[in-house]
């Protein structure tokens, strides 16, 4: 009696173990092919892995109109993922100890060395305005759109940027300009 119902349990485990690996192999597949389309042109592109990695970024504000340097230029780390994500963090000395979080964003390959970046921040609480350093920002986001251009080898990238702020109820408040150096963190 006792060695039928190891053998049930033998078989049953069998079958489970059976069961359990055509569901992991399935659950494998799927999730591979919806992290990347190997073969297709954005994931094989050496151009679109040029910029994977991590960079030290120093940026510089400037007025939109005149062009004219605002303040001193502060540091950034950006790091973009193989298949079009990024995440980023940075110095800027007008936000209060704690108010923004770090940046979370996607990117494409436009082509011919150029990349668009989107990311947005959260903004955790309002600061009244302190010159010259602090405008002021209300709780919301903070989006960046920037073009990235490699014209100085694999290793460096400029960029101009626009930045725009929006409150909790999403009204764009402000906007602004920036421009920034890249060197890739080695």
């Amino acid at each position: 009696m006792k060695s039928q119902a190891w053998k049930r349990i033998g078989s049953t485990s069998a079958l489970a173990t059976l069961a359990l690996t055509g569901v992991l192999a399935l659950t494998l597949g799927h999730t591979a092919s919806a992290q990347a389309t190997p073969g297709s042109a954005e994931a094989q592109s050496a151009s679109s892995r040029r910029l994977v990695g991590t960079w030290r970024v120093k940026v510089q504000l400037y007025d939109c109109a005149t062009e004219a340097p605002i303040g001193i230029p502060f540091a950034s780390l950006l790091t973009f993922n193989l298949g079009g994500t990024m995440a980023g963090s940075t110095t800027k000395p007008g936000f209060a100890v704690g108010q923004r979080g770090p940046d979370h964003g996607i990117w494409s390959y436009q082509g011919r060395g150029t990349y668009r970046a989107k990311s947005v921040a959260l903004l955790n609480f309002t600061t009244p305005p302190n010159p010259p350093f602090n405008p002021g920002f209300l709780a919301g986001t903070q989006t960046i759109t920037q073009v990235i251009e490699f014209n100085h080898g694999p290793d460096a990238f400029t960029s101009d940027a626009i930045t725009e702020f929006f409150d909790v109820a999403g009204q764009s408040y402000r906007q602004g300009c920036a421009s920034a150096v890249g060197q890739r963190f080695q």
